[in-house]
């Protein structure tokens, strides 16, 4: 097992062409690096209600169609995990969690069942607001599979973050109409006073052009965005990180 191996794998992201050529590259991460299973999920801010999610999985069909009807994803210790840190998850941390809630002991017994005994968790995230996790999984027990991990570590946070790219790339060519609207700077000035609640007259004094202007750049905006009202281009550029706040 080498960087090599890994720079390898990688590369194969690059060329990958569909989600099963994404799932390949997985496997084959697994079998070099000592794991039986993983799973790769994406959260990708097309809405901040219904967000499009994304899932490759290779963990058995029987625990995934048992977790979806079990709703288990609002308790998931991975997913929040990863929704909300950057560093990665060792899943024997989990048993703290285990011992404090009884619908996570639940959970990660009948995980168990499956054979997906121990594992790590890395989180992606990226500018444009997505959020995304690999998990890599083994049916060895914590003790017996903790050494593989820490060495694994460095080499499988970096597969997960190519990873991620590269899924995007695929979905945004084949699947989802992520290709980022193309604002002008004129106009992400203008949303960007509108998210700090200023009216067009008033970011008109701010930027020294005419009101009629500003309206004429955040209706622009709204096109570009497919976007309903004003309200509605805020939370979407902000959500697809076309607007974010500023350096000093």
């Amino acid at each position: 097992m080498t960087s090599a191996n890994c720079h390898d794998l990688i590369d194969s992201l690059t060329k990958a062409k569909t989600v099963e050529d994404i799932h390949t590259v997985c496997s084959h991460f697994c079998d070099q690096y000592g794991f039986d299973r993983f799973l790769y999920g994406a959260r990708l801010p097309t809405s901040f209600v219904k967000p499009y999610l994304i899932s490759i999985s290779g963990y058995p069909s029987e625990w995934r169609t048992h977790y979806t009807e079990e709703g288990y994803i609002a308790i998931d210790p991975t997913i929040l995990h990863c929704a909300t840190q950057l560093t990665p998850l060792t899943w024997d941390k989990i048993g703290i969690k285990e011992k404090e809630n009884k619908l996570v002991h639940r959970f990660m017994n009948e995980a168990r069942d499956f054979n997906l005994n121990s594992g790590v968790s890395f989180p992606v995230h990226s500018p444009q607001g997505e959020s995304a996790m690999l998990s890599l999984s083994s049916s060895k027990s914590h003790l017996q599979a903790r050494p593989r991990i820490l060495e694994v570590m460095p080499h499988a946070h970096l597969f997960a973050a190519y990873l991620h790219e590269n899924v995007r790339r695929i979905f945004e060519q084949q699947v989802l109409p992520l290709k980022r609207a193309q604002l002008t700077d004129r106009e992400r000035e203008c949303l960007l006073w509108a998210a700090e609640g200023k009216t067009a007259w008033e970011t008109a004094k701010i930027l020294g052009i005419a009101e009629r202007t500003v309206i004429f750049h955040l209706q622009n905006a709204g096109n570009k965005l497919n976007v309903v009202n004003r309200q509605h281009a805020v939370a979407r550029a902000v959500s697809l990180g076309l607007i974010t706040p500023q350096p000093v």
